[in-house]
């Protein structure tokens, strides 16, 4: 499934440049509308986020906004991520302030402009939901990298440099153009944030998931069992966790572990609403012949949900495995099924062979004096 277009990111990268072409030719403007912190307002907080000094400055902000943003908004969704945004530039502008009456009286009267703090807080969030990514830093060959080093390092190191800018300029009668407080302020602020939606835990489940899925498809099915421990201790019943733990049994060749899994897999996805989840399980429980030991309620509900999928060859291909097993909860009721879909589907000569399967092995059956009905009209 593709990802939504990260629309508050391409939002903020087209305000930001239509300001600042709209601004520059008016550099009195551009220092009206920063935040001051002799004369501290709201209005000036809000202004300055999307006020820059010149186009490099706006250039470097894009090129984080770009990178970080669009990542932390396919993990957010584009509400969280303008809250984020937004609260990580007014906590910016929060400290800045302070840090002017306190530590660094040189920042009183001038002009803070920017979204490198809001930006700031974007990479707070993205620290602790994506630390166990990794950076690529150096090529080892003009066609491969070379040395990679884990996100929190690259993220640490930018925080310690931020602090080592802000703690040598706090005795300078004349700061530089660089908010190292504000950067420090939205980055505590994001982090913040991250820690109370529970980005940790989030992100070590997405990194587990992906080395689950990546052994799969090299078929280390040994090793998607390892990474697939942590992740059920997490959340047991999560129905894709369950889903992986059996396709890797599968894999091993254990149809019961296997047909465990993917049954309870299947149940939680069905009641969650997961449709496509419900029908990967079926698919691999057919592969297996193992349809047929799903309760009645179960297999009523599957086959709903391949109707309403439009999965109709798929349903007949199922109901061709469980129909071959006399022990099928309620059997006659998947024969006349096979029926009907059959003549759905337009399989003339199958559907009256599957019929008189019907009315031989189940002459009495409500289902048989059914499909007598139909036939007569």
């Amino acid at each position: 499934m593709r990802a939504a277009p990260p629309v508050a990111t391409l939002l903020m990268l087209g305000v930001n440049t239509a300001v600042l072409l709209w601004l520059n030719p008016r550099v009195d403007s551009v220092e009206s509308l920063g935040f001051i912190p002799a004369q501290p307002s709201l209005w000036g907080a809000l202004t300055s986020l999307f006020v820059h000094a010149s186009w490099l400055h706006w250039l470097k902000n894009a090129l984080f906004l770009g990178l970080f943003g669009w990542y932390v908004e396919r993990a957010l969704g584009w509400q969280r991520w303008l809250l984020l945004y937004f609260a990580s530039g007014f906590g910016a502008i929060g400290v800045h302030w302070l840090m002017s009456l306190t530590i660094q009286s040189a920042l009183y009267r001038e002009g803070l402009v920017g979204a490198s703090g809001a930006i700031s807080g974007l990479v707070g969030y993205f620290a602790l939901r994506f630390y166990r990514r990794r950076v690529r830093v150096l090529w080892s060959s003009p066609s491969r990298w070379g040395l990679a080093i884990p996100m929190w390092v690259g993220v640490v190191l930018w925080v310690l440099l931020q602090g080592i800018g802000a703690v040598l300029e706090a005795g300078e009668p004349t700061p530089s153009t660089v908010g190292y407080w504000a950067h420090l302020g939205g980055f505590a602020t994001g982090l913040a944030l991250a820690v109370l939606w529970g980005a940790g835990a989030a992100g070590e489940r997405e990194f587990l998931l992906q080395q689950v899925e990546n052994a799969l498809q090299q078929g280390a099915a040994g090793d998607a069992l390892r990474w697939l421990h942590s992740l059920r201790q997490q959340v047991p019943s999560d129905p894709y966790t369950l889903y992986l733990h059996g396709t890797a049994w599968a894999m091993l060749g254990d149809a019961a572990e296997a047909t465990e899994s993917l049954k309870a897999a299947l149940q939680y996805a069905l009641a969650g609403g997961n449709d496509a989840l419900a029908l990967q399980a079926a698919e691999l429980l057919c592969e297996l012949d193992q349809l047929h030991t799903l309760n009645l309620p179960t297999l009523r509900a599957l086959f709903q949900r391949a109707e309403r999928a439009h999965e109709r060859e798929r349903a007949l291909r199922w109901l061709e495995v469980i129909t071959r097993h006399p022990e099928t909860p309620e059997r006659p009721e998947w024969l006349l099924l096979r029926v009907h879909l059959l003549e759905q589907q337009g399989h003339t000569e199958a559907a009256h062979a599957a019929r008189q399967q019907l009315l031989a092995e189940y002459p009495d059956s409500l289902q048989a004096a059914m499909t007598q009905l139909e036939r007569r009209r």
